[in-house]
């Protein structure tokens, strides 16, 4: 008897569904031996602790920090995020094992699709990015970013005039912070700076099509 195309979607759906809890379980319990798990909040299985995030994330990473304290796991669909909160915890891993942790996740879209894999800051630690790495530190060397002093000053005092007055909300604190350091790195790599966040987007379109 063959099936409907609304019962073969609900089977191919329930199919996925159980994939997906064996490979959540399996992945979770596997750990090296001599190590312990990462303190992870409890989700569910497909969608992980994605539901517990609500309309400001960063509070409830900010309680977890406070449960969990300086490391812990969280898994937001398919991936698991590790959190480093705390100086220690950011120089143990990514420092002394940085042979370990020094690439990204795979990118796909951004990385591959959007810049045919040459995009410096989705790149893994791959020999191709080695070499971009070497011509960035030549062009960032101490002397060579003194050029750069200037408008770093500038921006850094347009920051804080914005933030003691035009600071009543979350959201115009965190724009306030994302023009500051957008308009930092257009300045020194285009030279032209962001006045104010609404013109944030614009200035950067203009640039990348000029």
């Amino acid at each position: 008897m063959a099936l409907s195309p609304t019962n073969l979607a609900l089977l191919v759906a329930g199919i996925l569904i159980c994939i997906q809890i064996y490979l959540y379980w399996s992945k979770a319990r596997k750990v090296s031996l001599g190590c312990r798990h990462v303190p992870s909040p409890k989700g569910l299985a497909l969608t992980g602790n994605s539901l517990q995030l609500g309309k400001h994330p960063r509070k409830q990473f900010q309680k977890w920090t406070e449960e969990y304290g300086e490391l812990f796991k969280i898994q937001l669909g398919w991936n698991n995020w590790v959190f480093l909160n705390s100086r220690e915890a950011v120089k143990e891993i990514l420092d002394s094992q940085s042979a370990s942790t020094s690439s990204r996740m795979p990118l796909p879209v951004s990385s591959d699709l959007a810049s045919g894999g040459y995009r410096f800051l989705m790149m893994g630690y791959t020999p191709t990015w080695r070499k971009l790495r070497v011509i960035v530190h030549k062009l960032l060397t101490p002397k060579a970013s003194d050029v750069f002093k200037l408008s770093q000053d500038f921006e850094a005092k347009q920051l804080v005039y914005d933030i003691l007055t035009d600071n009543t909300t979350e959201e115009e604190f965190y724009m306030h912070i994302r023009r500051y350091t957008a308009s930092v790195v257009m300045t020194s790599t285009y030279g032209k700076r962001v006045p104010n966040w609404v013109r944030l987007w614009p200035v950067i379109v203009s640039c990348h099509l000029s």
